[in-house]
């Protein structure tokens, strides 16, 4: 039976250190070396063209530095596809700081060990899978009819909106949307209780669900069904950001089901 292998670029411009991971990933039997690069800007591009499980990458290249190729890869809407390990010498409180704007996975400074490295990766694999997704809503749905229309009914609301199905965050939204309707209280506690709910569901972390279901909102707000969406939320929509909020989000949708369905909940 074939394993899946996750792939993994590495940019970094220790080109010693390139070749010694490489060679370690590839020893394994879960991950292989997609392709190294020295600089940033070769880095951007072979994330790009090789469209990797996982990056490992340092601050502190030539052309790109990593920041630079972290704001290409969020304005082309590709940080939320990606893994990205930061390894780097240069990581005070001010970078940490910045960095807490992008999607980074994991921090390591270095000099690292090797295995301490796979083994973060190996980690992070763990994170989220389709089949553990797919697992976890059968458990959760546990065969009843009117929960799979519930679901069926949800799914059927974000397409309208636009929101992609191939995104984390569109299934971290339709869990919180089924979440908020079955149990009032996670919608009045988002933060405290219903994103680590979401994340134990997932095998993931809070903050991760917060930002994909950021994320999906945003891409639907922008290249949805953005007339759809202003129609439905009405004056529910952020003064601030122009769009519905996650909160407003899940709120809504939750409280419309509810009452279309004259639903009664615990």
């Amino acid at each position: 039976m074939e394993t899946d292998v996750k792939e993994v670029v590495i940019i970094d411009q220790d080109e010693e250190f390139c070749q010694k991971f490489e060679t370690e990933l590839n020893q394994t039997e879960d991950f292989a070396c997609a392709a190294t690069a020295t600089d940033g800007h070769e880095g951007l591009q072979l994330i790009f063209r090789e469209d990797p499980d996982y990056v490992l990458m340092d601050l502190i290249l030539p052309y790109l530095d990593g920041v630079s190729v972290l704001d290409e890869l969020r304005e082309e809407e590709k940080i939320e596809d990606v893994n990205i390990i930061v390894l780097s010498s240069f990581l005070n409180d001010q970078m940490l700081k910045i960095l807490q704007n992008y999607e980074i996975d994991y921090f390591m400074s270095k000099p690292a060990d090797f295995d301490c490295i796979k083994n973060r990766i190996t980690d992070l694999d763990q994170d989220y899978t389709l089949s553990n997704y797919e697992s976890s809503l059968a458990e959760q749905l546990n065969s009843d009819e009117n929960e799979v229309n519930m679901n069926l009914e949800i799914t059927g609301l974000l397409d309208e909106f636009g929101v992609p199905a191939n995104i984390r965050g569109y299934m971290y939204l339709r869990n919180a949307i089924y979440l908020s309707i079955t149990d009032l209280e996670l919608v009045n506690s988002i933060t405290k209780q219903l994103y680590p709910k979401i994340a134990e569901n997932f095998s993931t972390a809070a903050s991760r669900v917060e930002r994909a279901i950021r994320h999906a909102i945003k891409v639907a707000w922008e290249r949805g069904n953005r007339d759809k969406i202003s129609e439905y939320f009405g004056y529910s929509i952020s003064e601030t950001i122009g769009r519905p909020t996650n909160a407003q989000f899940i709120a809504k949708v939750a409280d419309d089901f509810r009452l279309r369905n004259r639903l009664i909940t615990n």
